[in-house]
């Protein structure tokens, strides 16, 4: 992908989140205590509908821009511990030579350690 595609889609995804990121949750508390967990947006919760497999993502939680990320599904993001946060997402798909938006997702997460990974998408979440 050329660097002149990826600057675009950093942009427009950029603009999806910021308005998401709004409608998120509060910010916590400055006393929370934080971890860091992963966050996936694998295939099998519905991140490429259209076949495929996300290659690119960004993703924030809570009220913080977590970050993108190229080549897989996963991202390491910082967290509230014990606290419900949203998980606001957008994976980049690629099926063969097509490269195309797979949904948004906003999906409701409660870290309770560090090192937790979250798989979330339109069809839901899960976690160890």
């Amino acid at each position: 992908m050329s660097r002149a595609v990826r600057q675009r889609v950093i942009a427009a995804l950029s603009s999806v989140i910021v308005a998401c990121l709004i409608a998120s949750v509060a910010a916590p508390t400055a006393s929370a205590a934080t971890a860091w967990n992963y966050i996936s947006l694998p295939t099998w919760l519905g991140n490429c509908p259209g076949g495929g497999s996300v290659k690119f993502l960004q993703v924030s939680v809570g009220n913080t821009w977590s970050g993108g990320d190229w080549g897989d599904d996963l991202v390491y993001a910082r967290v509230n511990l014990y606290q419900s946060q949203a998980v606001v997402a957008r994976g980049y798909c690629q099926a063969g030579s097509r490269w195309y938006w797979g949904p948004a997702s906003h999906q409701m997460i409660y870290p309770t350690r560090q090192g937790q990974t979250w798989w979330t998408g339109p069809a839901g979440v899960r976690h160890n």
